[in-house]
């Protein structure tokens, strides 16, 4: 995690930060990959192909209802919307023999236009490639025989219009020709000169008049209906089918592979999200940074987790085990290094005794004690391990101590008991106080002036004390055991402790008037996601472990 300086500091996730939740939630981003894979296939597996077939019309300029022939340019919007009619669905169903609605017909019809062309393609989409292709080819055709008929219409509508107008004009005529016949007989018998005669021959001089017009008129009609006739049999079709469709191959959508390919890329983002939103609400420490910046104190050393054949009993005692495994060389290392650690803390604090504590039960404190205790004695350190953890005493279990033997219980209650060191077989230089049988009343013993006693006379006799106490949040004990030593060492489990207990924790010593002085970061795994990388680490550790066997 990264950290802005300044008062108003907060985090700021890094590149590590989201490396660090894809490794600690590898499992989880695998499961959701997993999840989104699966639902891929399943869709897959259960949904109905559908098939999409596509016809093209073509839209002529059409001079239909045209006397002169004129053609009109196509209007596509309308044109569309005539395709896309109830009355071309119904054409089809009929043309089809189908008992479908028009209105599910048009559902499944799609009309666009082709750029830059006066086309429209038709797409159906069915679930069955055939049907598909009849319908699409259907409407196609249904629409092209409507448009002709349409026009067919129309135009004979203008010739019979025009017809119509001819047989008036014609009744006209023959209307003024009998009462010209009738005009021209009244002139005759009227006395030449005279005003009747006059009269008689302006009113035919009129009716010829309006007979060459109506003649005029008559000629006009008759033209037009010829030309009428002939547009009907020469004109343009409105509109053609310009490519039939063929039988669809290839289902509609996405194919099989590609929608299972992203349900595993959206399972992996998924997860890697949801991985990091739990990396950021997650208040557990697992780094070193997280440890140091909630104690207010460096981390002496970070602990691998050992391996299931060595987390309980005396096979969790990694500094004595034949073991030869890449975890367990990993593991002795880093407590040859803690050794380092509290070998250098003591000589620069002028420190002697370490209580060795955590915040909770179970996050190894007890054998993260041991261990450090062997690995100070095979280093030549004369070092005394106390059990003051009187309320659930390890130490004995892990070491091979008969849990029979007399320990700081028994000395703490009967001050004629004396004797209750007991030496590790095999480990010269390391004694061991055991706990002893539960007493009534830990806390109080350990409070006493008798213990802080105990520790300066182990002081005078051994380099080192490591006193293993109860978790501080737990009892009382650790906080009364922190002021009759140097400093205090906080066991960390990097997969459990979050740093709000931490700052809990470093709160009670403080409370108490004890020092903490480092802490150690149990079960890190930090380290495993690169270790592949890590050839070198890995040639010294395999040099190890050939020199142990022999």
């Amino acid at each position: 995690m990264m950290y802005e300086s300044g008062s108003q500091a907060k985090e700021t996730p890094g590149l590590e930060d989201y490396l660090a939740a894809i490794r600690q939630r590898k499992w989880l981003i695998v499961l959701c990959a997993a999840l989104g894979l699966g639902a891929g296939v399943l869709f897959t597996t259960t949904r109905e192909n559908t098939w999409a077939a596509s016809a093209k019309v073509l839209v002529n300029a059409t001079n239909a209802g045209s006397v002169q022939g004129k053609l009109e340019t196509p209007a596509l919007e309308r044109e569309r919307e005539v395709v896309d009619s109830n009355a071309v669905a119904s054409l089809v169903a009929a043309d089809l023999g189908l008992t479908t609605s028009p209105l599910l017909l048009l559902r499944d019809l799609d009309v666009t236009f082709v750029d830059k062309s006066d086309t429209l393609e038709l797409t159906f989409v069915h679930i069955d490639p055939a049907v598909a292709q009849d319908t699409v080819n259907s409407f196609a055709r249904n629409y092209v025989a409507k448009r002709v008929s349409e026009g067919v219409e129309v135009d004979r509508a203008l010739i019979e219009e025009l017809s119509q107008t001819v047989d008036t004009i014609n009744e006209e005529i023959d209307k003024l020709d009998a009462e010209l016949v009738v005009l021209v007989r009244k002139a005759d018998a009227q006395v030449e000169g005279s005003n009747g005669a006059s009269a008689a021959n302006a009113q035919v001089n009129s009716n010829r008049s309006l007979h060459s017009d109506l003649s005029r008129d008559l000629r006009e009609r008759t033209n037009q209906i010829t030309e009428a006739e002939i547009v009907l049999n020469t004109r343009a079709a409105p509109a053609e089918v310009l490519q039939s469709a063929d039988l669809p191959t290839v289902p509609t959508g996405f194919s099989d592979n590609i929608i299972r390919a992203l349900s595993l890329i959206l399972g992996l983002g998924m997860g890697a999200a949801l991985a990091f939103v739990l990396h950021r609400l997650d208040r557990t420490a697992r780094e070193s940074s997280d440890v140091e910046l909630a104690l207010g104190t460096s981390v002496l050393a970070s602990i691998p987790s050992f391996g299931m054949a060595y987390r309980s009993g005396s096979s969790a005692i990694v500094m004595l085990s034949g073991g030869r495994s890449a975890k367990v060389q990993r593991s002795r290392e880093a407590f040859r290094r803690l050794r380092s650690s509290v070998q250098f803390l003591g000589s620069t604090r002028d420190a002697e005794s370490f209580l060795i504590t955590s915040a909770r039960p179970a996050e190894g404190k007890s054998t993260t004690a041991a261990n450090l205790a062997i690995a100070l004695a095979q280093g030549e350190t004369k070092v005394c391990l106390v059990n003051a953890d009187l309320r659930r005493p390890t130490l004995e279990k892990v070491l091979g101590i008969p849990s029979t033997q007399k320990g700081l219980g028994d000395w703490l209650t009967d001050p004629t008991v004396t004797d209750i060191m007991v030496s590790v077989p095999g480990t010269p230089g390391l004694v061991v106080v055991p706990a002893g049988p539960p007493p009534p009343n830990p806390g109080e013993l350990l409070a006493t002036n008798r213990f802080a006693s105990l520790m300066d006379e182990l002081a005078e006799q051994f380099d080192i004390i490591l006193v293993d106490a109860p978790p501080v949040l737990s009892a009382a004990d650790a906080s009364s055991i922190a002021t009759a030593v140097d400093g205090v060492i906080i066991v960390v489990d990097s997969s459990r402790t979050d740093t709000d207990t931490l700052l809990r924790v470093r709160a009670d010593i403080d409370r108490a008037g004890g020092t903490v002085v480092g802490a150690i970061l149990n079960r890190d795994n930090s380290d495993i996601g690169g270790s592949v990388l890590r050839k070198d680490r890995y040639a010294y550790e395999k040099v190890t472990a050939s020199r142990s066997a022999q």
